[in-house]
């Protein structure tokens, strides 16, 4: 079982704030642009940020099935458990353990955290523009194998918009929206969207929040805890699309040789149509009609609080740590303390 290591989140959070400034060294795309393609590159069968679709969807369904979307995928990365599918009673009792710990190690490093909000929240404020070109390219990569720094790929980038906005954009496509976000996150967590997928997920849901509610609360400051991972996504983003790594010491010179190989300026001249947008999927209908209200109701609020403590210990290497290795451990020192009583 590791713990989160509260020497190795000091460091990290001094890592994080020595990095080098790289405000100024990425132009910020137009705001209409970025609101455009947020709409025009919407994942098929997802309402966009900027769609009205999104408004009229089950606000409280929807932030369950995110919840639960989270820690499935951040439980599989971890343990490779999936907590959607059936799991035995012992492998669930090893996960509890090694979370708790996790968790009560965690709440150690709270002081840490709070000290460290105002630093996190001007680096990621200092990232915007550049995250915003990160979540581009990454957007394009994984949606129509488009590589921004290979010749005639804005063009070919504007033909694919032009086809988006021929191909969708229709009233009964943006009705259905909803339901069909619903149907794609059923889908991506295992579960059909039929009366069985149903029935299966309200159980997942009512399971999940159960499981959450047996572990120690965390109790650190949500938001540092939020920035935090935040951030650290952000870095993973950032060097996955620009293979740019901002801790390394030669930061700044690697990001300006990466911007150097991007079209930005004619990126900031694309056209995208206002009706550009992302279809509904075949089984939104079928979604729209399922009693998902269990699911909807289900608790999951320290399940998506767990979720981010385990995105966090992911994407930070190293930070997890066998308790009492430092010295210091919180989770081994009560057994020590208890040694000592006894003897």
């Amino acid at each position: 079982m590791g713990c989160v290591c509260l020497q190795r989140l000091q460091a990290l959070l001094n890592s994080l704030t020595a990095m080098p400034p790289v405000a100024g060294l990425v132009p910020p795309l137009p705001p209409a642009l970025m609101a455009s393609l947020n709409v025009a590159l919407a994942p098929p069968g997802f309402p966009s940020l900027g769609a009205s679709a999104t408004a009229s969807a089950d606000a409280a369904l929807m932030a369950n099935l995110s919840a639960m979307a989270g820690l499935q995928a951040a439980v599989k990365a971890a343990a490779g458990l999936n907590l959607c599918a059936p799991v035995s009673a012992s492998a669930m009792a090893q996960l509890s353990a090694t979370l708790s710990g996790q968790v009560q190690s965690l709440n150690a490093g709270g002081a840490a955290l709070n000290l460290a909000v105002p630093s996190l929240a001007s680096l990621l404020a200092a990232l915007a523009s550049l995250i915003q070109l990160a979540s581009l390219l990454g957007t394009l990569q994984a949606r129509f194998g488009l590589d921004l720094r290979a010749a005639g790929a804005v063009p070919a980038l504007q033909a694919r918009l032009q086809a988006l906005a021929r191909a969708s954009g229709s009233a009964s496509a943006r009705a259905t929206a909803s339901a069909s976000a619903v149907a794609s996150a059923m889908a991506a967590m295992g579960f059909s969207a039929n009366a069985q997928g149903a029935a299966a997920l309200n159980a997942s849901a009512q399971a999940m929040a159960r499981f959450a509610a047996g572990l120690p609360a965390i109790t650190v400051n949500l938001n540092a805890l939020s920035l935090l991972a935040a951030l650290l996504a952000a870095l993973g983003l950032i060097q996955s699309a620009l293979g740019v790594n901002l801790r390394a010491p030669n930061a700044a010179a690697s990001l300006r040789l990466a911007l150097g190989g991007l079209p930005l300026s004619a990126l900031a001249g694309l056209k995208v149509s206002a009706t550009a947008g992302a279809t509904a999927s075949a089984s939104a209908s079928a979604a729209g009609s399922l009693n998902l209200q269990a699911a909807a109701r289900a608790n999951l609020a320290a399940a998506a609080r767990l979720a981010m403590m385990m995105r966090l210990t992911a994407s930070a290497s190293g930070l997890l740590a066998p308790p009492g290795s430092c010295g210091a451990c919180v989770i081994a020192l009560p057994s020590a303390n208890a040694a000592v009583s006894r003897s």
